[in-house]
């Protein structure tokens, strides 16, 4: 290339604006089940704490990549077999999809064509974290009703969600 070179930006195509808005989709689903994890890995370890120092651990342990929270699971033995056996096989594809999802691809990309297999692939992945991410929040429901909580409200609004209802809380 030469100095004073101009470049024409291209736009993405069609194909490539649904792999952006796919990876944008399974990460962000991906980063709530971080997010569940971390806050029910809080609750369980420190039920009797006061909300400040639950803070205090919460803060910390959000820090943690979704290895490190899998493998503290595990050590702590938080979960059910079924639900720690998520975890274990969601951390495989997670890490697929933030570290990999470029190799074996990159001619692909190059060339703006993005195969369907690959979209697939990207949508199982979000649609696995949706699945975690309520496992996680129907077992933290369960073991704060064994500590003697109500949370049927909680439960209610869960079950509506199942159903296809969008809830929101009054501000």
């Amino acid at each position: 290339m030469q100095m004073g070179e101009t470049f024409v930006r291209m736009p993405a195509n069609r194909d490539e604006v649904n792999l952006y808005t796919s990876l944008g989709e399974a990460l962000m689903k991906t980063q709530v089940v971080e997010q569940a994890l971390s806050h029910s890995i809080t609750l369980k370890m420190n039920p009797n704490e006061t909300k400040e120092r639950a803070d205090e651990f919460l803060q910390q342990k959000q820090r943690y990549t979704l290895g490190q929270a899998i493998k503290l699971a595990v050590k702590e033995k938080l979960y059910s077999q079924p639900i720690q056996s998520e975890l274990d096989a969601f951390l495989e594809q997670r890490n697929w999809l933030v570290h990999n999802v470029i190799c074996g691809n990159e001619e692909d990309f190059n060339t703006g064509l993005i195969k369907n297999e690959l979209l697939d692939k990207i949508h199982s992945i979000a649609d696995k974290a949706a699945i975690i991410h309520r496992s996680i929040e129907y077992d933290l429901i369960g073991f704060c009703e064994s500590k003697g909580k109500d949370m049927s409200k909680i439960r209610t609004v869960l079950e509506l969600q199942d159903q296809g209802m969008r809830i929101r809380t009054k501000s």
